[in-house]
């Protein structure tokens, strides 16, 4: 006799009802939807090479990111982007291109993209600025003299004479209009220059000018006192952007402000502390809350110092960070470590030793050997999402451009450098001069001044390059 099955286990009011099974929208659904597709791929990390290998899909997606509305979006929602490397202001490397790559392949975007803007006249023309994807460059001395703010992804330029007063200026900032710290290149921006002069009463004064690319004008002069300034040096720093404000370190150990909607100059003191370190010691930063502070190096370190109204000196230092393990050992080197630059959006801050100019994040104490380069390198941290080559504005302001000749040719000009059995550096050489030395050894390796030493390759190949 069989047992009888047993019974349900139920409630009193019925069985449950077996669960609905969601049904999840498949992978092709979605990359098919012509409004899930681009909120995907705009959330795809922000390195050059993502959008060209994307592009590389089928047509349809190739259409959709390089359209001017995509690269918009995608730009607005990272907001910040990465750094890409640096433009100079000496001429290492071939002679139009001052641009030194910051990242390793697939992502570091050769100098050969950034062909110099300016024409046969480049060696004359200084960075002043490199900010929200824009290069503010300031032309040579004379009558017709002008600034020009180049965009080097998309090649697009813009050209303003400079006021008819203006005299010797030594600092520079390109602003976007729209107030956001991102790469929106689509606005209108401003451009705030600084020079130094004597007044009527024959006591120096700081002069500012501000240009709106929306007017095409500039504005009325801004004055300041500022009997302080030296003059025996033409030194310059990037400056660095605080809310509404750009800040820059001058020769006297003193902070000059520039608020960008008031229009108002302004002279801070420094930390009593580092009142007496040389200009290349210190450089402007940003603190945790994202307001101005100082960074002063020492040999073994990096001191931070931040504005405090309940401070009698107005600033206490708030952290040090050690560079025992972040840099090469400084045993035998002889010089004071310079700092010669600073990045807002990732917290970078550039450091040169005698072995190179090396990139460090300030959180992480990462670093990253860039290139070789003097203690008072003017540099300018850019910052990118994508490549030139791929982006959907490219070519854009180029067309028609007088100063642009397709039949110029480019010298190649290039400088490296070589490592002894010692384990020294030597350099910049011409490979001519290398080539004619003649007792290398058949392993015998270099690498570019835009390149790292873990990028050397055989002389007998760079020779067959040329």
């Amino acid at each position: 006799m069989s047992e009888p099955e047993p019974e349900p286990e139920h409630g009193p009011e019925g069985p449950e009802p077996e669960p609905i099974p969601r049904l999840r929208p498949s992978s092709s659904s979605v990359l098919d939807s012509d409004d899930l597709l681009p909120a995907v791929l705009r959330r795809l990390p922000p390195r050059p090479s993502t959008l060209p290998r994307v592009s590389l899909v089928c047509r349809r997606w190739r259409d959709l990111v390089t359209s001017r509305n995509f690269l918009r979006y995608f730009r607005e929602f990272h907001r910040a982007p990465p750094v890409l490397g640096l433009f100079h202001n000496t001429y290492l490397g071939a002679p139009d291109r001052r641009f030194v790559a910051a990242v390793d392949p697939p992502d570091r975007v050769p100098g050969s993209l950034f062909r110099m803007p300016c024409g046969r006249d480049h060696r004359s023309w200084r960075f002043l600025d490199c900010r929200h994807g824009r290069a503010l460059l300031l032309g040579p001395m004379g009558p017709n003299r002008e600034v020009l703010v180049w965009d080097p992804m998309t090649g697009a330029r813009r050209r303003a004479p400079l006021p008819p007063d203006a005299g010797d200026v030594r600092h520079g900032a390109v602003l976007c209009s729209c107030g956001h710290v991102r790469d929106c290149r689509s606005s209108q921006f401003q451009v705030v220059l600084v020079w130094f002069e004597l007044g009527l009463t024959h006591l120096r004064r700081a002069v500012a000018a501000v240009y709106s690319s929306e007017s095409s004008a500039w504005s009325h002069i801004i004055t300041l006192p500022a009997p302080f300034v030296s003059t025996a040096s033409n030194a310059s720093k990037p400056g660095t952007l605080a809310g509404n404000a750009v800040y820059w370190l001058i020769p006297g150990c003193r902070v000059l402000e520039f608020d960008a909607v008031t229009h108002n100059l302004a002279v801070i003191s420094v930390p009593a502390h580092t009142a007496g370190s040389l200009y290349w010691q210190c450089q402007l930063v940003l603190t945790d809350a994202k307001e101005i502070g100082l960074a002063m190096v020492t040999e073994i370190s990096i001191k931070l110092w931040k504005r405090d109204s309940g401070n009698a000196c107005g600033w206490s230092m708030y952290s040090s960070v050690q560079l025992e393990g972040c840099l090469p050992s400084r045993k035998w080197m002889q010089e004071q470590p310079s700092l010669l630059g600073f990045h807002e959006e990732s917290n970078a801050i550039f450091v040169w030793i005698e072995a190179g100019v090396f990139m460090i994040q300030i959180e992480s104490m990462q670093s990253r050997l860039l290139c070789q380069g003097g203690s008072n390198f003017e540099i300018y941290p850019f910052a990118g999402f994508y490549n030139r080559e791929w982006s959907g504005d490219a070519g854009a302001g180029a067309q028609g451009d007088e100063d642009i000749d397709a039949r110029w040719p480019t010298a190649i000009v290039d400088m490296w450098h070589y490592e002894d059995p010692q384990g020294d550096s030597h350099g910049p050489f011409s490979l001519v001069n290398l080539s004619g030395y003649g007792f290398f050894a058949e392993d015998f390796k270099v690498w570019r001044t835009d390149e790292t030493k873990e990028q050397a390759i055989l002389l007998t190949d760079a020779i067959l390059r040329l």
